[in-house]
């Protein structure tokens, strides 16, 4: 062995000697790859972040079908869908999530924000903070404490700290904050690569506000003044539908929905017969045929699989969310005005305030699904003008269940209102647990090779901000 080692010395000493004497006339770029550029711009960085969130971290099958079955606007009939249906999620069925917000998202965010210090440009900076901000929320909000300040550093430290949730929450606080000082100044130019917003600041503020008063609001547990400083955060948030942050998919190979794509491809959900009904049979809400297929039933215009159903005949997602060119939403004008109509009943606003944003809400929600909405918003406006107390603002919340539909914010709502829709638990025998999954288990990368991954979590484990009500 050591006569080898001798050997290996001697050859590349050789080598080196060889290149000195050569490197006169070899391309030392002979073996540069060019698909693999040393320095990529931040403006390809952003762009492939963008599509990897809209595909993963926000819209993926990991996150929306999942929260959306528990949530009960789908029903899984086959294979991983339908274990998810009865409470059965690994650490090996989350373990893709996990490494793609890492490796694919946040790690080229900081990339972004170091690259921005250096090109001292502050919307690159703004934006990747709103980005990084919305995808710690995501992952903080499904799996609680998660490495940040001691992530991100390679084999410098491959064995991070997990920093609890609500210093997850300040950093989040802080990135938004410091967002907006960014695109908030007027010197702030617009930026290449950008393809939800084209690069316009002024568009990222609106989504930064919003999200300001998203995560604020998930406080409401825990800070007595949440209600007032989320209605607060709301003033220069996102002002219409067209200003929805959201990522756009195309009919094309390889550009589409993922939601599409998990249809064409699996097909192990359908419609739930919860939100189904409560569409068809309790409302006639006029979105329901942009939320729903028309089932095969004849007998059934539209109807969802109940608990341990499995019928290949029922409703499946809609074009609203499934179509190939579906759009994602981070973040929406829609979810606004909902924050603002529960922000104001909970700080004792003046009733017909609150009736008013409500109704604004829900309007909106009609517009952007481009529902057939005057006739039945005439019948439900004069319902709502005579609302108030409990019952209105289990309306509120009832209708923002319904207008964030396949969207995992919704499930945050479910937990931080202590389910003040009312939503009942899968109650078969092939359930794991008669109770509806509160929390996603560690990723499976983590248990292995991480000594600082939590223990003794479950499906049933409370994040920080969601505190149990007092008995």
């Amino acid at each position: 062995m050591k006569k080898i080692n001798i050997k290996l010395i001697g050859l590349v000493f050789l080598m080196a000697l060889a290149f000195g004497s050569c490197k006169s006339w070899i391309d030392t770029n002979i073996n540069t790859n060019p698909d693999l550029p040393a320095d990529v711009p931040m403006s390809s960085i952003l762009t492939g972040v963008q599509a990897n969130m809209a595909y993963n971290t926000i819209g993926g099958n990991d996150i929306s079908r999942v929260t959306s079955i528990w949530l009960q606007y789908y029903q899984g009939i086959a294979r991983q869908s339908q274990s998810t249906a009865n409470y059965y999620w690994l650490e090996s069925d989350d373990n893709n999530l996990w490494v793609t917000d890492y490796t694919n998202t946040m790690m080229n965010l900081q990339m972004i924000i170091s690259k921005s210090a250096t090109a001292n440009n502050i919307t690159y900076k703004g934006v990747a903070e709103v980005l990084l901000a919305n995808t710690l929320g995501v992952v903080t909000d499904v799996w609680g404490d998660m490495p940040y300040s001691s992530a991100f550093q390679g084999i410098a430290n491959l064995n991070p700290s997990f920093d609890n949730q609500q210093k997850i929450y300040t950093t989040i606080m802080n990135l938004l904050d410091d967002a907006i000082i960014q695109l908030g100044d007027p010197t702030a130019p617009a930026i290449d690569g950008d393809v939800m917003y084209g690069g316009d600041p002024a568009l990222w503020l609106q989504a930064a506000h919003t999200l300001k008063a998203r995560y604020i609001l998930h406080l409401c547990k825990l800070q007595p003044t949440a209600f007032a400083d989320a209605l607060a955060a709301l003033d220069g948030g996102i002002s219409s539908n067209d200003n929805d942050c959201q990522f756009a998919f195309f009919d094309a190979a390889g550009q589409q929905n993922p939601l599409f794509q998990f249809m064409q491809q699996r097909g192990d959900i359908s419609m739930a017969q919860v939100f189904i009904d409560t569409l068809n049979l309790v409302r006639h809400d006029p979105r329901l045929p942009l939320f729903a297929t028309v089932s095969l039933d004849t007998t059934r215009p539209y109807f969802g699989n109940g608990w341990g159903e499995t019928s290949n005949d029922a409703s499946l997602p809609g074009n609203a969310v499934a179509s190939a060119a579906a759009p994602v939403p981070f973040v929406t004008y829609v979810e606004a005005l909902f924050i603002k109509a529960e922000c104001l009943y909970q700080t004792n606003a003046p009733v017909e305030q609150v009736r008013i944003a409500l109704i604004d809400a829900v309007t909106a929600s009609m517009q952007k699904f481009g529902a057939d909405y005057v006739t039945w918003m005439t019948f439900y406006s004069s319902y709502i003008n005579v609302s108030s107390g409990p019952p209105l603002y289990k309306e509120i919340m009832m209708q923002k269940w319904i207008a964030l539909y396949n969207q995992a914010e919704a499930f945050n709502d479910w937990r931080r209102t202590n389910n003040v829709i009312g939503l009942s638990a899968n109650p078969t025998t092939a359930a794991q647990k008669n109770e509806i999954p509160r929390h996603y288990p560690e990723a499976q990368t983590e248990v292995n090779y991480n000594p600082n991954t939590p223990k003794g979590i479950d499906l049933w484990t409370r994040v920080w901000w969601d505190v149990a009500p007092a008995k």
